[in-house]
C-alpha cells in the first residue's frame, strides 16, 4: 500500500472531469484541495485528508478521483479497527469484537458485512453460553440435583426453543422431579412405552396431570408418545409441504393436533402453513424456479429450517423466473425475515444467488472471515446439495478455523457425490 501512495497523490493532482456548473474559482479551489489531500495521504494522515475530499465532492459530486480515493482513505482508516476486531474474535473476546464492529458499522451504515459479523458473533456468544449451561445441567444431573438441572435446561430452551438435546434432557430431568403420588404412574407409563402400548402410557401420564397439572414432563411425554404412535402421519405431513402441497399438509397436521394438542411444534407449523396458504395453496410445477420456491417455503415452515437459505432460495427462484408467483413468494419471505435481511448478501446485478454466494465465500476465505464463508457455503448446499464447489469451500472454511475433523467429514460427504474428484481426494489426504 505504501508503494501506491505516491501514485495516489499524483492522481489526486490531476484535474479530473469538472461539471459545467463548476466555476473557474471553484476549479482553483478543487486543485488546491487535491494538493493538500495528496500531501496528507503521503504522510498517512487519512483523517485530515477526508474532510478535504468531502469538500471537493460538495463542490463537484462528479469528481471520480475524489470519490475513489475517499473510499480508499476510509478503508485505510478502518484497517486498524478491523484488525483489532479480528484479533479479539480469534482470542474469543467476542464482546470486544462486537464493540469494534459496531463502531465500524456506525462509520459505514451501508456496509452489511459489519452487521453480519455482529450477528454471527452474538450467535457464538450464545453457543458458548449454551455449552456452559449444558455442562452445568449435566453436572446437576450427575449429582442428582434435578431441580437445578431443570432450571439450566429451561434457560437453554428460552434461547433455543427447538433445541432437541435440551428438550430431551429437560424431559428426563423433570421426570425425576416427582413425588410419591406420581412416581408409580411414571414408572407404569415407562413400562407401557417399552411394550409400545401408547394409549395405556398416555393414560398414565394423564393421571399424573390430574394429580399435578404443573408436571410439564408428563405433557411432553404425551406429545412424544403420540408422535411415535402417529409417526407415519407426521412423515406424510412433512413430505406434503416439502412437495408444495400445503392444503394436504395442513389437513394432516390438523389430524395430529386433534390427537396431540400439546405438540407445540405442530401448532407452530400450522401457523406457518396458514401464512403460506395466503400466498399459494399449491406449487406443483416442474421447473428449477418451482423447486427453489418449494425449498424456500419448506425452510420457512420447518421448526428448525434455515432462515437464510429460505430467503436466498426465494431470491434465486425469482432470478430463475420472475413471474407473479416468484414475486409473491419473495415479497412474503422478505416481510417475514425483515430482521435478518441486513445480515445477508442480497442479490447483486445479474449474478445468480448461488454463484454470488460461492464468490462471496471465496472472498471471505481470502480475507480470513471463515465464519462468513461457512455461512455462505451452507446456504448454497441447502439449496443445491450436489454443488461440489460449495462443499469444497465449506470444508476449507472449517479447516481454516481448526475444525479439521469437520472439514474431513465435509469433504468425504462431497466425495460420495463426486467420487472421481482428485482435488477432494487431495484435501482429505492432507487432513490425515
Amino acid at each position: 500500500m505504501k508503494q501506491l501512495l505516491p501514485l495516489i497523490a499524483a492522481v489526486l493532482l490531476c484535474t479530473g472531469t469538472i461539471a459545467e456548473a463548476v466555476t473557474p474559482k471553484q476549479v482553483e479551489r478543487i486543485e488546491q484541495l487535491k494538493k493538500d489531500a495528496a500531501a496528507f495521504i503521503r504522510e498517512g494522515k487519512y483523517d485530515q485528508a477526508t474532510p478535504l475530499l468531502n469538500e471537493i465532492l460538495a463542490i463537484d459530486p462528479a469528481d471520480k478521483t475524489a470519490v475513489r480515493y475517499l473510499a480508499l482513505v476510509k478503508q485505510q482508516a478502518m484497517e486498524p479497527m478491523c484488525k483489532d476486531a479480528a484479533d479479539a474474535f480469534v482470542n474469543e473476546n467476542y464482546a470486544k469484537s462486537i464493540e469494534v464492529w459496531d463502531k465500524l458499522l456506525k462509520m459505514n451504515p451501508d456496509d452489511r458485512r459489519f452487521a453480519s459479523l455482529i450477528d454471527i458473533t452474538k450467535n457464538l456468544i450464545t453457543d458458548k453460553t449454551t455449552n456452559e449451561m449444558y455442562q452445568h445441567a449435566e453436572k446437576f444431573v450427575a449429582d442428582g440435583d434435578y431441580k437445578s438441572a431443570v432450571n439450566e435446561l429451561e434457560k437453554i430452551l428460552a434461547v433455543r426453543p427447538y433445541d432437541s438435546k435440551a428438550r430431551s434432557l429437560l424431559i428426563s430431568a423433570k421426570s425425576n422431579v416427582v413425588d410419591v403420588r406420581t412416581k408409580k404412574h411414571y414408572d407404569q407409563a415407562d413400562a407401557y412405552m417399552k411394550e409400545k402400548q401408547y394409549d395405556l402410557a398416555i393414560g398414565e401420564w394423564k393421571k399424573i396431570l390430574d394429580i399435578d397439572p404443573s408436571q410439564e414432563a408428563a405433557s411432553r411425554f404425551i406429545a412424544s408418545a403420540v408422535r411415535e404412535k402417529m409417526g407415519g402421519l407426521y412423515a406424510e405431513a412433512k413430505e406434503a409441504y416439502e412437495r408444495g402441497d400445503y392444503l394436504t399438509s395442513r389437513d394432516y397436521y390438523n389430524k395430529i393436533m386433534a390427537d396431540n394438542p400439546t405438540d407445540l411444534d405442530v401448532k407452530n407449523i400450522l401457523g406457518k402453513i396458514d401464512d403460506v396458504a395466503k400466498v399459494t395453496l399449491k406449487i406443483d410445477e416442474k421447473s428449477p424456479a418451482a423447486d427453489m420456491m418449494r425449498k424456500a417455503l419448506a425452510f420457512y415452515i420447518a421448526p428448525d429450517g434455515n432462515k437464510k437459505a429460505s430467503m436466498a432460495g426465494a431470491w434465486y427462484a425469482f432470478q430463475l423466473n420472475p413471474n407473479s408467483l416468484t414475486i409473491a413468494v419473495k415479497g412474503f419471505l422478505e416481510l417475514k425475515y425483515v430482521a435478518i435481511l441486513s445480515t445477508m448478501e442480497a442479490p447483486v446485478g445479474d449474478m445468480n444467488i448461488i454463484d454470488q454466494y460461492l464468490f462471496a465465500a471465496l472472498n471471505h476465505i481470502y480475507e480470513g472471515r471463515y465464519d462468513l464463508a461457512i455461512q455462505e457455503c451452507t446456504i448454497v448446499i441447502e439449496l443445491q446439495p450436489g454443488n461440489i464447489l460449495g462443499w469444497k469451500r465449506l470444508g476449507s472454511g472449517y479447516y481454516a478455523i481448526g475444525k479439521k475433523d469437520k472439514a474431513k467429514e465435509t469433504w468425504e460427504r462431497a466425495l460420495k457425490i463426486a467420487p472421481d474428484d482428485a482435488e477432494l481426494k487431495q484435501f482429505i489426504k492432507q487432513v490425515k
